[in-house]
């Protein structure tokens, strides 16, 4: 059936294929997460369908969940610029044709480890051109607003930006005798006999070739990586619309109702003084809140990997909702605030009432973190 829920796809999908009574322990190193991945990919004790339990080196708590969303939202954003397959705009790449990555089977590797982290509720990794994707997927997107801005190599984006500004016969003849031969060899002959009314087609066929026929070998071997965990790919292909989120950048950014949503507050007796001390400084958060919207300097997605260790809702959702609890500032310390990403709760002190006080505390708390179990 195609294009369900995702939710609902997710789900089926795991209750045919997961075995959530087994686990088997990952040691990942944080400067070097994928690295360990792909080190555990090659061990025989490896079964993409046991749970993993992540152990960052030098922060070893058990993993509650916190480690394992840290470990697959650091893994899917390296895996975008190490292994040396994509190129392109951030959130827009596309495949490199790079024969020696294929050599290496590192288009396999890559998308093993994105099959991997969906069936756990990982993120995807949400950079693939949203028109590729779709044409991976067997539909036939309109490629007629094309960004040639995608393109690295300047000399295909010129020649491509000359199909579109051909708008003459005797334009098109002269456009014949330099670039025929080009196109041609890009798998369309039918420029020799083309006319000006079949420009827009022949630039979409020119685009298809660059980004998906010419590196179809590429295309191939990420497909078959992720269908080796349970037939996966198939499972995408068939639900193209649904897994758009998780593969491409069509999702946005998160909004401030978004993780608002996320939270309940574990308040105090209603008419204590720590519940007044309390309602000071949620008021203040919910200020911040609508800050983070106008504000560059801390971002929603900053503030979720801060509670959650995950920068983004994951498919499945979490475990449970996220909980904001207190403390007391005890003078003359300052504590910040700080969060357990197993217990999914952000702590707050109580009876913050100046603005640039709880804002100043957010930042250091946020952009102070270390990672999992630091702050």
């Amino acid at each position: 059936q195609p294009d369900r829920d995702l939710l609902d796809i997710l789900k089926e999908f795991r209750e045919e294929n997961l075995d959530c009574y087994t686990s088997i322990t990952v040691i990942a190193r944080r400067k070097h997460i994928l690295r360990g991945a792909c080190m555990v990919l090659s061990r025989g004790y490896f079964e993409w369908y046991k749970t993993p339990n992540i152990e960052f080196v030098g922060e070893m708590a058990e993993d509650y969940g916190g480690p394992r969303r840290e470990f697959f939202r650091l893994l899917m954003i390296e895996l975008q610029s190490t292994l040396g397959i994509f190129e392109g705009k951030p959130g827009e790449l596309l495949f490199s044709y790079n024969q020696k990555a294929l050599a290496e089977n590192k288009c396999y590797t890559a998308g093993k480890l994105i099959a991997w982290s969906l069936v756990h509720n990982g993120p995807g990794i949400r950079c693939i051109n949203k028109e590729l994707f779709l044409i991976m997927c067997g539909q036939k997107p309109n490629l007629t607003m094309f960004d040639l801005g995608n393109f690295l190599e300047c000399d295909v984006a010129e020649k491509l930006t000359k199909v579109v500004r051909c708008s003459t016969a005797e334009e098109l003849r002269e456009f014949k005798n330099s670039l025929g031969d080009w196109i041609c060899d890009c798998g369309v002959p039918s420029i020799f006999t083309a006319s000006v009314s079949d420009l827009p087609t022949i630039y979409g066929q020119l685009v298809t070739h660059y980004i998906y026929h010419r590196v179809a070998s590429m295309i191939q071997q990420f497909t078959a990586g992720i269908n080796s965990c349970g037939h996966l790919w198939e499972v995408v292909r068939s639900n193209s619309v649904a897994f758009l989120p998780l593969f491409t950048n069509t999702r946005g950014n998160l909004k401030r109702n978004d993780v608002k949503d996320l939270f309940d507050i574990v308040w105090s007796t209603p008419g204590s003084n720590r519940r007044d001390l309390e309602e000071e400084t949620v008021f203040q958060w919910e200020c911040w809140l609508m800050s983070i919207q106008e504000d560059v300097a801390i971002s929603f997605e900053d503030l979720l990997a801060f509670v959650t260790a995950a920068d983004s809702i994951p498919p499945l959702g979490f475990q449970q909702k996220c909980h904001t609890e207190f403390y007391e500032q005890e003078e003359p310390t300052r504590r910040i605030p700080y969060a357990s990403t197993c217990a999914l709760t952000l702590y707050l002190p109580r009876g913050v009432i100046e603005e640039e006080e709880f804002k100043e505390l957010m930042f250091t708390a946020i952009k102070g973190s270390l990672g999992f179990g630091k702050v």
